[in-house]
Parts: structure tokens; C-alpha cells; sequence
């Protein structure tokens, strides 16, 4: 008689053990030695076989066809994860389900109810292969709203779903976000992965740039939120109020006449923030008739569009076009890319964004080309006895942007066509380095938006000679600005 152990590798379920007996006992072995503790290993099993030297092969043989002998001892990642389900009956069923059909191990289970009428569905699951955690996640959070609690895997070899899947549920916990916004956002998270991976970026490093982004929203919000009002006296009727958030996306307000004219108005997620510096300035500001522009549809610039009463929304039919796809749901110009899309939309997402009503849409031209080389006049913008000439570019950094040009004034409002980077305050620095890398590129043709930047400094020192003075640059993002030489410096307001 030989004696040899053998490492089994057996299903967690009834009759594994049963049938591994039976083929010892077919041919005439003997168990001598059992060891099996389900707590530290469900699938591992020791087993000291005795029998004859060519019986001892045939079960060896046998036990190797049912797949029941291990080659390796396998790494056992332990994850849990906490899974929301309505609380109705059966409700769990799929995902146990889903656990079956894998053939998952769950080493323990804790189902608890809350006031909002959903079941929290806790489990650890005992997981040798690492691609199995992405397939698992996938299949579960297409049907319920799923957070990964821990993961025993370093994070290097932890699938990517983990990482976005836990960034994801900590957005819902800062912002408040919808089961069904928290599924968006990981659908887009990944959709950023999947495209900048491609290009060879660590999926580490992408993850933490959205994460830097929503932590920047939430560091800066209320008590923190510090933006800069500045006040520039036109003449002695009309007065341009300039207020700089910490992220930029700069909203620009004349006053003439009793009538309020405002140039974008930044991200929907300081609504609160931006509307107390309004009624500061203005404490009938709500009540009072406003008359809003835009430079361009991105949701940094338009994020106030739906919330402010009493006013009227006028832009090109580029600009309506792609608030409309908004509205609608669709693709808008910005996300006509694949990083295009997956920014806007995370933008959208985190900071609340509400497309306006088109049907408060005034729309200035109605036959200016799709496609153009140079800038187009489309209209006039008039704070009390002041015109700016509205010229719409040839998009480079977004379809349908404008700038607005008072000729007489030596003012331009530059949108994101110019800005006057090495101005910017270091929140200003960080937050708007986020876009760059998140889309690779804030412009959809640079070779256009560099054209139309080199457009707007010759009208820029055109106006500088003419009137005699360094024309007043006021970008999108960052300082109010002077062109002096051909190079933005900060004005000053003193």
C-alpha cells in the first residue's frame, strides 16, 4: 500500500466531499488524513489517500478529470461590497444569483433596512481570479447602485471598476448625487479611462485627476468659497462689475441704465454662493429684468442660465443649437469627442448643471454660415448708450463661440478664445488644469483657436492705438487684463 496527500480544490456546495469519496472508495483507497477549515479556505481540502501504486494513479487520474486537484494554491482576494436594493421581497435574489452563476464564495452576509426604503445587502466574497472583481461589479451594478467596501488586493492589481466604482459612491455622499447621477458618473468616469488608456495613460493617475476636480468643487463651496469683485467704471453712467471664482469661469455684469446686462455665468455648483454677491450688490437683483449673453455653450459658462428669474437669454443659433441637444439629452458641441463628452458630462454631474429652457432663447442671426474662417459681426450687445459688436469665430475652442468688442471703449470680452494664464491666482492654476488633461485638449480645432486667439490681439492693439490706451481685456478665466506690446498684463484697478 502507498500513501500520497493530495491539495483538492473543491466547490463550497453539498456532495463535493461525497463525490470525492466515491472515487477513492472505487478504487479501493482509503482516506487517512482530512483536513478542511472553510474559515480560512472554503475551496481547500487536504487529503491523505492510502491504496495500491497503480490504484493510488487511477484516482489521482480521476480526481485530476473532475477538476478537484489543485496545481497552486490560490490567491484568495476578499472583497466587500455593500449593494442598495429596494426593500421588497425576493429583491435580493439577483444578486445572489449572480454570485451562483460564478460559483463566488461569500464568506459572510448582513442585510439591514433604512428610511428610505432600501435594503442594504452587505456580503464578502472570497475571489481567486482578479478578473472576475470587474465582471462581478459590472453585472450587479447594472441592476443595483453597488459601492465596493474594501478590497484585501493591492491596489495595482485591484481591476479598475473598484477604483471608479468607490470614487463614485464618495461623489454621491459630497454632492447629494441621484442613484440614478451616480451611475452616470461611472459610466463617464470609465468612458475618461477607456479613452485616455488607450493612449497610454496610468489609469492611477486619471482617477486622481477626477478626484482633484470634485475635491476642488467641494474645498471651495460655502464659507470657503472666496471669488474676487472688482468694479471698473466705464464712464459715469455705466459701471462692469467683474466676479472671479476660485475655479474662473468669470461672470461679467454692466450696469446702465437701471437694466442689468450679464456676460456667462459660471458653474451651476456655486449658484448659492454667486447669488448672496449679486443680491449684496444689487438686493433687487432677482426682481430686476436682466439681459444674458454668453461666450460660448460650455457648462462652466452657462451654469447659471436656468436658475436666474427675470431674464432673457440671447446667443446665436450655434450656441441655442447646442443648449438644445442638452435639453434633449444629446450630444452637445463640446462632446463631440470622446473626452470631450466624458468631461462635460462629469462637469454636468457634479456641479448640478440644468440646461436652460430654449424656449427663453432670443436667437441674434439666422443665416450665418455652419462653417467660416474668420470672425463674423452677428449682432450688437447695448448697455444703456454703450455697443459691442458680437463676432462670432470660427470655433476653435468651442462651435459658436463670440467675443464682444466695444470699439469705442477699447473693451473686449474674450470668453476662452484669450486668456491671461500667467495672471491666474493658484486656485485659479489648479482647477483649470484639470481640463487639459482630463480632454487632452480644452480646444476642438487649436489650429483655428490659435488663429482666432492672433485675430483678437490685432483687434486688441488695433483699439490700443486708436483710442490711445491699452485695450481692456476681460478673459474667461483669470484676471481682467490690459494688452500692452502684444502681451497680457494684469490691470489695475487702482
Amino acid at each position: 500500500m502507498s500513501c500520497k496527500s493530495f491539495v483538492t480544490r473543491m466547490p463550497d456546495k453539498a456532495g463535493a466531499f461525497l463525490r470525492a469519496s466515491k472515487i477513492i472508495a472505487e478504487y479501493g483507497g482509503n482516506i487517512v488524513r482530512v483536513s478542511y477549515n472553510k474559515a480560512v479556505d472554503p475551496n481547500t481540502l487536504f487529503l491523505d489517500i492510502e491504496a495500491e501504486g497503480e490504484k493510488l494513479s487511477e484516482i489521482e487520474r480521476e480526481l485530476l478529470n473532475t477538476g478537484y486537484l489543485n496545481d497552486r494554491i490560490a490567491e484568495i482576494r476578499v472583497m466587500e461590497i455593500s449593494v442598495q436594493i429596494p426593500d421588497r421581497p425576493g429583491a435580493a435574489l439577483p444578486v445572489l444569483e449572480i454570485l451562483n452563476r460564478h460559483n463566488v464564495n461569500i464568506s459572510y452576509l448582513n442585510l439591514s433596512s433604512d428610511e428610505r426604503f432600501y435594503q442594504d445587502f452587505r456580503a464578502g466574497l472570497l475571489i481567486e481570479e482578479p478578473a472576475l472583481i470587474k465582471i462581478l461589479l459590472d453585472e450587479i451594478s447594472a441592476i443595483y447602485r453597488v459601492d465596493v467596501v474594501s478590497c484585501d488586493s493591492a491596489e495595482e492589481n485591484l481591476d479598475n471598476t473598484a477604483f471608479y466604482i468607490r470614487l463614485a459612491n464618495d461623489m454621491q455622499k459630497r454632492f447629494g448625487l441621484s442613484d440614478e447621477k451616480t451611475m452616470q458618473f461611472i459610466t463617464e468616469s470609465n468612458r475618461i479611462l477607456q479613452a485616455l488608456q488607450s493612449e497610454g495613460e496610468d489609469a492611477g493617475k486619471v482617477f486622481r485627476y477626477i478626484r482633484r476636480f470634485a475635491d476642488f468643487i467641494c474645498r471651495n463651496k460655502g464659507a470657503q468659497f472666496k471669488a474676487s469683485v472688482e468694479r471698473l467704471d466705464i464712464d459715469a453712467e455705466i459701471a462692469l462689475y467683474i466676479i472671479r471664482p476660485p475655479c474662473g469661469s468669470n461672470t461679467f455684469i454692466l450696469e446702465a441704465d437701471g437694466e442689468l446686462v450679464i456676460i456667462d455665468t459660471g458653474f451651476a455648483v456655486f449658484e448659492e454662493e454667486m447669488m448672496k454677491i449679486f443680491l449684496s450688490i444689487w438686493p433687487d437683483f432677482e426682481t430686476r429684468h436682466k439681459k444674458v449673453y454668453i461666450t460660448h455653450a460650455d457648462v462652466d459658462h452657462c451654469g447659471l442660465l436656468s436658475k436666474l428669474q427675470n431674464s432673457e437669454i440671447i446667443l446665436n443659433k450655434k450656441s441655442a443649437e447646442s443648449l438644445r441637444r442638452q435639453a434633449s439629452g444629446l450630444p452637445d458641441f463640446r462632446e463631440s469627442s470622446v473626452l470631450g463628452l466624458g468631461y462635460s458630462r462629469i462637469s454636468q454631474i457634479i456641479s448640478g448643471y440644468t440646461p436652460p429652457e430654449p424656449s427663453r432663447f432670443t436667437v441674434l442671426d439666422s443665416e450665418t454660415p455652419e462653417e467660416h474662417e474668420d470672425f463674423l459681426k452677428i449682432g450688437v450687445l447695448r448697455a444703456g448708450r454703450l455697443d459691442f459688436e458680437i463676432l462670432e469665430s470660427s470655433g476653435g475652442h468651442l462651435k459658436g463661440e463670440m467675443i464682444y468688442v466695444s470699439r469705442e471703449r477699447g473693451i473686449i470680452f474674450t470668453g476662452d478664445l484669450l486668456i491671461n494664464i500667467s495672471g491666474f491666482a493658484p486656485e485659479t492654476a489648479e482647477f483649470n488644469s484639470f481640463a487639459p488633461y482630463l480632454m487632452k485638449s480644452v480646444n476642438v480645432d487649436s489650429k483655428r483657436a490659435g488663429e482666432m486667439r492672433r485675430e483678437i490681439i490685432r483687434i486688441a492693439e488695433e483699439l490700443s492705438s486708436k483710442n490711445n490706451r491699452p485695450c481692456i481685456v476681460c478673459c474667461g478665466h483669470g484676471p481682467v487684463s490690459e494688452l500692452a506690446d502684444g502681451k497680457l498684463r494684469t490691470y489695475n484697478f487702482q
